[in-house]
């Protein structure tokens, strides 16, 4: 059964099926698929049904409908591809969803990896700071204070 999955954030696994002749998707209760994120339109986009598989549409969208991040108005959709409604990814699954012809530029296998576009940004340990060198320049720096301390006592005790 053809079906559409949300790949990543708070809709993860979030799943709907495309048993309909048309599938209409947005973030109002009236739509047969509600996606409730703030990036997701009204009425966002629908999924139309025929005898040669899906169809997607934009519905004049906010933040608008990409196909494998190739912003569209109206196109066919195939088994494995990655659809953005608004902000959120959603992969085309299901085994009487056609697979992409060789030829289609944007064919993606099974393995697609989805880039988070907020994802944590972190130091490499090989660039992290691995000595205590400021400690040693301060114990150095201390010491030194020191002995000149000292020489100065010293040295003032004989005048």
């Amino acid at each position: 059964m053809a079906c559409l999955i949300v790949m990543d954030g708070p809709f993860k696994g979030q799943k709907t099926t495309l048993n309909q002749t048309m599938t209409r998707i947005g973030r109002r209760d009236t739509n047969d698929w509600s996606i409730q994120d703030e990036s997701v339109s009204g009425t966002h986009c629908e999924i139309e049904k025929d005898d040669s598989g899906f169809i997607l549409r934009d519905l004049g969208s906010t933040n608008g409908t990409k196909v494998n991040n190739e912003e569209i108005k109206e196109r066919r959709i195939f088994r494995n591809d990655i659809l953005l409604i608004g902000e959120v990814p959603v992969m085309v699954e299901g085994d009487d969803v056609p697979e992409a012809a060789d030829n289609e530029p944007f064919s993606l296998t099974r393995t697609t990896i989805v880039i988070q576009k907020n994802t944590p940004k972190s130091t490499p340990k090989e660039f992290t700071k691995k000595t205590n060198s400021n400690k040693v320049w301060i114990t150095l720096i201390v010491l030194l204070l020191f002995v000149i301390g000292a020489l100065a006592v010293l040295l003032f005790q004989k005048l």
